[in-house]
């Protein structure tokens, strides 16, 4: 079994004995494939999206953005970033204000020149929404990273 996510498992299988909720209850409750939240659960795939994560929470009667701090396990694959799961993650922090899990990302994935499209695009999917204020914050770090 791979440990890497083993934390964020960990907190939703408290959960779903905390709520008496077997496997099949909660993919049915949250739209989850019952066999890929198996496969995550069981750390052997990385199959949940930061839009399972957030019906997760909602079933189990959690904040949005919860274990959100956790989630960023996901997006790495062997030190290497998933842009299918890091972009929706990182556009759901800016809409709920989680500034403590987008500035720790943003400080790794400075760290390789190459990251930066990943910022860029962030920026591109807010603008498109209208969340102006939050596309701001990562078009400012697209160009100081530019003129750096």
């Amino acid at each position: 079994m791979r440990g890497v996510n083993r934390p964020l498992r960990w907190e939703i299988e408290d959960q779903m004995k905390l709520h008496g909720y077997s496997l099949n209850q909660v993919a049915e409750l949250a739209g989850i494939n019952a066999g890929n939240l198996s496969r995550a659960l069981n750390g052997l795939a990385r199959s949940i999206t930061i839009g399972q994560l957030d019906a997760l929470a909602q079933i189990f009667g959690k904040a949005p953005g919860w274990l959100y701090e956790l989630y960023i396990e996901e997006c790495m694959s062997e030190e290497k970033w998933s842009r299918r799961r890091l972009i929706p993650y990182l556009v759901r922090c800016a809409e709920l204000d989680r500034h403590d899990c987008i500035e720790p990302v943003i400080f790794k994935l400075l760290d390789n020149p190459k990251n930066v499209s990943i910022i860029f695009a962030v920026a591109e999917q807010l603008f498109q929404t209208e969340r102006l204020r939050e596309a701001e914050h990562f078009y400012q770090v697209v160009i100081d990273e530019d003129q750096g």
